[in-house]
């Protein structure tokens, strides 16, 4: 694909071509409650960028990828967040998910520490006991729900990384049942016309209620931790003795708190929907499951410990690359704060600006055959040509997920611990084909049963060893 090259401004907002659909007062949000996928890649042959209504309010979806890496790299300066960021704030408080300014890069600087490549070996282990659980405890023949099972080692991983072992089970509970609700109604909650955010519906009750459940948990945990410091090596402890490397200062205790649920929903959200995708293709597509298991087996024969081995799973990291493209997140915003141009249209402050990177993935003028998983479109050599911005799984620039480097670690962990021991695959009764996304921050599986089958010698040789 050509690079887009900017130019001066030549139209203005009243000039873009608006989506088909709008209905007065609640604007496109039934298109996109009701058929989100198919609405949101359709605007890609309506124009760069398109105006779509949520509610009374206008937003400007960008359909190119170079659009998109302007508004998060080259003109971030002139960009907030905007409003989706801020209808979640009764949950993040003002914490890095939500900050902006200065607040935003002094958060950074203090998490940075915390979500670091060279620290995240330290948490190896606590995935690699989690996910060796989950293998012991699985049966032969066995049908399981793998949304609900990712979910479940995800959650436990993100528990002990973030509480340590030294938590109330009752409270690991209440996070345990908050979670689903926050994540179930979240998508929703940003779909719909503003002014319904001031009525009790069922949809805002029950977000509420399980944000404050959370926020309550992480307050409790962050009031013992001050009064009793403790040794263990848990992001909330770290978050507590992290110091500002300007100022020396550290962050308050709400702070922390803000942080801390910031770090735990958005990781168990992506982090779940994306392992239970990535079984999904995998059963789908037995050749690369194939190569990946004599990858694991080859890095992981030898005895190479868990934590060095990761680096060495290339064909492993790019299948999950390749599953992050067919299942990234839906929708995102931003909001101009200066006038600028952007693909030849003058925007002024305050405009809505959206994108979905499922469609920008999905975009068969940027990947040929979109749909099929094709892990060695990200060999070096095929990759390099795509455009800036065609790959927005962790976003880009200054606010790039933090969290990227624990969410590597824990998707392959399971591959090398899962897969050398079970095959999963799709229940007879609800096959592959019958997989349908549902609308979400992060769409996930709508019904994934998999049947487990233990790998014997005959079947794959010399299984990997568990740590």
């Amino acid at each position: 694909m050509a690079k887009a090259v900017e130019t001066a401004a030549t139209r203005k907002l009243p000039d873009l071509p608006v989506a088909p659909g709008r209905l007065p007062l609640l604007g496109h949000s039934m298109s996109l409650l009701r058929s989100p996928f198919a609405f949101l890649q359709s605007l890609t042959v309506i124009g760069d960028i398109v105006r779509v209504d949520i509610g009374t309010l206008p937003v400007y979806m960008l359909t190119r990828p170079e659009l998109v890496h302007q508004i998060l790299v080259t003109k971030a300066r002139d960009i907030q967040r905007g409003i989706l960021f801020e209808r979640v704030r009764p949950l993040h408080g003002n914490g890095l998910t939500v900050a902006e300014g200065q607040a935003h890069l002094r958060q950074r600087r203090l998490l940075q520490p915390v979500l670091h490549p060279n620290a995240i070996g330290g948490y190896v282990e606590t995935m690699r006991r989690n996910t060796q659980a989950l293998a012991d405890s699985w049966r032969e023949g066995q049908r399981i729900d793998v949304s609900q099972v990712t979910t479940d080692l995800i959650l436990a991983i993100t528990t002990d990384a973030m509480f340590g072992m030294s938590v109330e089970p009752a409270a690991v509970r209440t996070v345990r049942a908050a979670v689903p609700a926050i994540l179930g109604n979240l998508m929703v909650r940003t779909q719909m016309p503003v002014f319904l955010e001031r009525f009790p519906l069922p949809v805002n009750r029950r977000f509420e209620a399980a944000a404050r459940d959370v926020r309550r948990v992480v307050d409790e945990v962050v009031a013992h931790r001050r009064e009793h410091p403790s040794e263990e090596g848990d992001l909330i402890g770290m978050l507590l003795s992290a110091r500002d490397p300007e100022s020396g200062e550290p962050m308050s205790a709400r702070q922390v708190r803000d942080e801390a649920v910031g770090v735990f929903i958005n990781g168990i959200a992506t982090t779940a929907t994306t392992l239970a995708w990535f079984l999904h293709q995998l059963a789908r597509n037995p050749d690369s499951e194939e190569r990946l298991l004599a990858e694991v087996e080859a890095v992981r024969g030898d005895g190479t410990p868990l934590d060095q081995a990761l680096g060495r799973l290339g064909y492993t990291r790019r299948v999950i690359q390749e599953v992050l493209r067919l299942h990234p997140l839906l929708m995102l915003m931003r909001r101009t704060t200066r006038s600028l141009t952007l693909g030849g249209v003058e925007i002024p402050p305050g405009v809505e600006l959206g994108y979905s990177p499922t469609a920008l993935h999905r975009d068969p003028a940027v990947y040929p055959e979109p749909y099929r998983l094709d892990p060695d479109r990200w060999l070096p050599e095929r990759a390099k040509p795509l455009p800036a911005g065609a790959f927005a799984a962790f976003g880009e620039g200054r606010h790039r997920c933090i969290g990227e480097h624990f969410a590597w670690a824990e998707l392959l962990v399971a591959a090398a611990v899962l897969l050398p021991r079970w095959k999963l695959r799709h229940a007879d009764d609800h096959g592959a084909e019958d997989v349908r996304e549902v609308n979400a921050i992060h769409p996930r599986p709508d019904r994934l049963h998999m049947v487990l089958t233990a790998r014997t010698a005959p079947d794959r040789g010399r299984a990997a060893p568990e740590a």
